[in-house]
């Protein structure tokens, strides 16, 4: 299984002389198995675009799933080039939270936001909606755990045949149970991706906000057992020399972590 960063950034895309190292575009990752040919796209930042530029070969079932609703993981969908080129076959996953439809995506595309309505898309997706517990996406099996995120997000453990990657972005530490049912959740993967938004400094003035700190991340990470960190969703305006030094505190924490870099790719 090969995971590969599209977007990595948290709220907006942030494209700087000093921040362009680390990429600057929204959460998007790409999970893949050669051996199976199974494909699955997780969340829609603005990273989602670039990923389907760079699609080739026969077109084939591309399903994306979703964390949650916020516009920095839904808003390079309308862009995504499968919605468009003969042949493909996209499809969505979406959580099931508080006032959600399965409608909920058409609204991204409807004027005077976007040109084309969903229901003018030559590949229009269809849409499933997700609960918690295990599912089986794209050829992948899929546990899903919620996470203290304001208006609801979820984690994901993708299973592979030699090991598990976690996607737990968008995390705010706090809530005594929903911590320990991440913790269990987490527990051994081979690598966790996981929101480290703010600095401890920065957290003190941000409770309430869904994210969490590098420093928060690192002592999960270590406590949890998993083999690797990535730190992800980086704040808007971090520039490479900053991430660089909160990476290489977050290492005196757990030696295995990593800021996660847009175009980088792991294998599990």
């Amino acid at each position: 299984m090969r995971v590969r960063f599209w977007g990595v950034r948290g709220s907006v895309p942030w494209a700087t002389a000093d921040s362009i190292g680390h990429g600057c575009n929204t959460p998007c990752l790409e999970v893949r198995d050669d051996a199976s040919g199974a494909m699955l796209v997780l969340d829609g930042g603005s990273g989602i675009v670039g990923l389907g530029h760079a699609l080739s070969g026969a077109p084939h079932p591309v399903p994306i799933l979703f964390t949650h609703y916020h516009w920095d993981h839904t808003q390079g969908l309308p862009f995504f080039m499968p919605f468009y080129a003969p042949g493909w076959t996209p499809s969505i996953w979406a959580p099931v939270l508080e006032h959600v439809s399965r409608e909920w995506v058409e609204t991204i595309f409807v004027s005077p936001y976007f040109p084309v309505p969903f229901q003018q898309l030559p590949n229009r997706p269809s849409v499933t909606l997700v609960r918690p517990g295990e599912i089986e996406v794209g050829g992948f099996r899929v546990t899903v755990q919620p996470v203290n995120h304001p208006g609801g997000a979820y984690a994901y453990r993708i299973h592979g045949r030699n090991g598990d990657v976690v996607y737990a972005t968008d995390h705010e530490f706090g809530d005594a149970s929903r911590d320990a049912e991440l913790l269990r959740f987490s527990r051994g993967a081979t690598a966790i991706i996981s929101d480290a938004h703010f600095t401890p400094e920065e957290l003190t003035h941000h409770k309430g906000w869904g994210h969490a700190s590098w420093k928060q991340v690192a002592e999960f990470a270590a406590e949890a057992g998993v083999g690797r960190l990535w730190l992800f969703h980086h704040k808007p305006g971090r520039t490479d020399v900053e991430l660089a030094a909160i990476e290489a505190q977050a290492r005196l924490v757990f030696p295995a972590t990593t800021a996660a870099r847009e175009g980088v790719s792991f294998d599990i």
